[in-house]
């Protein structure tokens, strides 16, 4: 995954919300930067181990793939490490959209402070905050620019709960066709 563009976006708005916080006075703000701070490095560590366990995941199957070409059957610890392995990275991708959602209704509630007063009448969540009637009419130009920024956020949000609440299992592991790591899920609604 590039992260590049998120590290970027991540520092420049931390310096914007340190000068929002201002003397530091104000509990509220200062907890909204510190769940700023927090959660956005929760994901980007989590990412981190993803990516790691990915390759050693790639690594183990082709060496089980070699053995099986060879006519070799695969020993007992490389079938532990395989569904260690893939356990831990279900986990972390699990992990993700968990907390990738907290980090963005964060934003959101950047967002409400970005707007002072008039922001407390804003909805505490990201998905309510991009349909929201008062925040389109508050800064017509931003909310239009930031809803289109955030646009992806849809498919996050129907892929975070399919992940939670219905499929629970990530079939396989791929590439892209620009090359990033990508899942496919496996699972039905009615379990």
């Amino acid at each position: 995954m590039d992260w590049s563009n998120f590290d970027e976006s991540y520092i420049r708005l931390k310096m914007v919300l340190r000068d929002l916080i201002g003397d530091g006075k104000d509990e509220h703000k200062l907890d909204i930067y510190g769940n700023y701070l927090t959660y956005g490095h929760e994901v980007k560590i989590i990412v981190e181990r993803i990516e790691k366990e990915t390759q050693g995941y790639i690594k183990l199957i082709r060496e089980i793939s070699e053995m099986a070409q060879r006519g070799e059957e695969p020993n007992e610890k490389s079938l532990d490490v395989f569904v260690d392995y893939h356990s831990l990275i279900r986990l972390d991708i699990k992990s993700f959209f968990i907390f990738t959602r907290i980090f963005i209704d964060t934003l959101a509630k950047v967002v409400r402070l970005r707007f002072g007063g008039e922001g407390k009448q804003l909805p505490l969540t990201m998905t309510q905050l991009l349909n929201h009637d008062k925040f389109l009419t508050l800064d017509p130009d931003f909310a239009e620019g930031f809803k289109s920024k955030m646009s992806w956020m849809t498919a996050f949000v129907e892929t975070r709960v399919e992940i939670e609440h219905y499929l629970g299992n990530i079939l396989r592991y791929t590439t892209t066709r620009e090359g990033k790591f990508g899942f496919a899920l496996q699972g039905s609604r009615s379990r």
